[in-house]
């Protein structure tokens, strides 16, 4: 049985060394799609349990508390909602708050609002981003907490991968060795999760019924005659009679809604 000649053995290693040049950088970039595609499920993921956590709990969290209420939410841990990677700290994921962000109990509030009897007086900008990247060890220049501005959120906000320009986002930090193909975005905008509830005491002055929002306690319409205010979708709210004890009438907002307390009894017009 004759054997390869050396050159014949030459031959066929450089005919392979050819193949393997030619099929690492598809399988490569094939890989790479594959992983974007799936970071982009879990943005979408962990994007629907944000807003499950909002209405679930009435609050909506801050930078330090974002990772574990999504992760009560998905069923995942703290740590696979952290990072796209575990095992790679590098891979942290980024919740940026919109430096307008309303509703807030303050600048700094953890969590950034909790929903009481007041309401929020208005939902401005209340809009958040997850963002990621799925190639290893590169780090994102943003970091969790509000944005810079407004300008820094909105170009991430209105960004979207082009594949001719490969761009990240306009303004987009120089720190950034890589091209957009890397980033993944998912946009949370909570104001749809709210709607706005009007409550008027026709007998300001005389009698003065009690409301209740959620898991809040029952308050008293003293100081004003009209409260207007958003709440959360999916608010149970409990009207009582001026002794504050005697629950008159339940609803469960879904629209917007007017509750009128005249001839001593709440009702919705």
């Amino acid at each position: 049985m004759q054997g390869f000649s050396l050159i014949e053995m030459v031959g066929v290693i450089a005919i392979m060394s050819i193949a393997a040049a030619l099929i690492t950088p598809n399988l490569a970039r094939r890989i790479s799609r594959v992983n974007g595609e799936k970071e982009d499920q879990a943005l979408a993921m962990l994007g629907d349990g944000l807003v499950r956590s909002v209405r679930t709990t009435q609050t909506i969290p801050g930078a330090n508390s974002w990772t574990t209420n999504i992760a009560a939410q998905v069923g995942l841990s703290v740590n696979d909602v952290r990072y796209v990677n575990p095992s790679d700290t590098a891979s942290a994921r980024v919740y940026l708050i919109h430096p307008s962000f309303v509703p807030t109990n303050s600048s700094t509030a953890e969590p950034l609002w909790t929903q009481g009897n007041s309401g929020a007086s208005s939902i401005t900008n209340a809009r958040l981003l997850l963002i990621s990247t799925h190639k290893s060890n590169l780090t994102l220049p943003v970091s969790s907490g509000r944005a810079a501005s407004a300008a820094v959120f909105d170009a991430i906000w209105d960004w979207s991968y082009n594949a001719t320009t490969e761009a990240p986002p306009s303004g987009w930090s120089s720190t950034w060795t890589e091209n957009g193909e890397y980033l993944h975005v998912q946009r949370v905008n909570l104001a749809s999760l709210f709607q706005m509830a009007t409550f008027n005491n026709a007998h300001h002055g005389t009698n003065y019924p009690y409301y209740q929002i959620g898991s809040a306690s029952a308050a008293s319409m003293t100081t004003t005659n009209v409260l207007s205010a958003y709440y959360l979708s999916g608010t149970m709210m409990r009207l009582y009679f001026t002794n504050g004890t005697t629950l008159q009438m339940t609803h469960t907002l879904s629209d917007g809604v007017n509750f009128v307390y005249e001839s001593s009894r709440w009702r919705i017009p």
